[in-house]
């Protein structure tokens, strides 16, 4: 009875010795990562397309998501377009422009996107952009076309691009100059206010697995003006 005794306890001993290193040796080989088990933050903007009389393309659904850090700070946004060709020709390029505000409308960010898809008539288009840079006081983002290639190689352009490509309008977009003239103002149907266009940041189409197309790079512009 002695010795089955030892021998037990001998057992039980070797047991938990083996079960506490086991432990120790995972605990130090696969450390735990916590972050990794959290969900990304994510917050929506509110997206508004902004007619135009005349524009031979309409905004038919558009979505856009900020990715937050840890500390709800926006890393990235991720913007969803669906367009389409309301027109009676068919269109070969779409310059938009992408403007986020804040609860008081204030431009927090703007820049140009090019989107190179041929569209029959009535036919519809996509794109997908990823930004970077965000404004943490950015609520909602504001569409516009600033101009629409036919494949004839015709063009239609918004009275925003030509304020753009007008010689008053290019000295605003070196940030140097004075405000666009009240007579150009009030040609606009536009309820967003007109400010210095200045140097965006580059931005990247997401992939093409995702549904959508690239974007074009600068030297690969369609359109000739407002660059």
């Amino acid at each position: 009875m002695i010795v089955s005794f030892k021998n037990r306890r001998t057992l039980i001993l070797f047991a938990g010795c083996f079960s506490f290193c086991i432990l120790a040796v995972t605990s130090f080989v696969a450390p735990i990562n916590v972050y990794g088990q959290v969900p990304g933050k994510v917050r929506s903007l509110d997206v508004e397309f902004v007619p135009e009389p005349g524009c031979p393309v309409a905004v038919t659904n558009g979505r856009a998501e900020l990715d937050l850090d840890p500390f709800d700070v926006p890393i990235d946004a991720r913007i969803y377009i669906d367009y389409k060709n309301i027109s009676q020709r068919a269109i070969s390029a779409v310059k938009f422009r992408l403007r986020f505000t804040d609860p008081e409308m204030k431009d927090r960010g703007t820049w140009h996107a090019p989107d190179m898809e041929l569209l029959a008539p009535g036919a519809t288009g996509t794109e997908k952009w990823k930004h970077e840079k965000i404004d943490p006081r950015a609520t909602a983002l504001k569409v516009r076309i600033l101009q629409v290639k036919y494949q004839d190689n015709s063009s239609w352009m918004s009275i925003k691009m030509s304020e753009l490509a007008s010689p008053t309008a290019g000295a605003t977009s070196g940030g140097a100059g004075g405000p666009i003239p009240s007579q150009q103002q009030s040609q606009s149907n536009s309820n967003i206010p007109d400010i210095q266009q200045q140097q965006a940041p580059a931005e990247t189409a997401l992939p093409q697995g995702d549904g959508g197309s690239q974007a074009a790079p600068a030297n690969q512009d369609p359109f000739s003006l407002g660059r």
